[in-house]
């Protein structure tokens, strides 16, 4: 799940934080993608390792729909 603005800024514990935070927020914002500097992440090169994700997400469907099941029968019954 993506945080939104307001989710990163309430994180702040002070207000001085709070509005650093934010200007920096709307710095990262504002930047192009062009004067982004990926230099210092290495390159992959094995992908032998690498495995679908697929299963994992039919996993979490599965688990998430049984969540909401669950809670929509206690909702019914209260």
């Amino acid at each position: 799940m993506l945080m939104g603005i307001d989710d990163v800024l309430a994180l702040a514990k002070t207000p001085q934080e709070r509005e650093e935070m934010k200007e920096r927020l709307i710095e990262l914002m504002e930047m192009r993608d062009e004067d982004i500097d990926f230099s210092d992440i290495p390159r992959i090169t094995d992908f032998s390792r690498f495995k679908r994700a697929k299963p994992h997400f039919d996993a979490m469907r599965e688990h998430n729909l049984r969540l909401k099941a669950e809670r929509e029968r206690k909702k019914a019954n209260a």
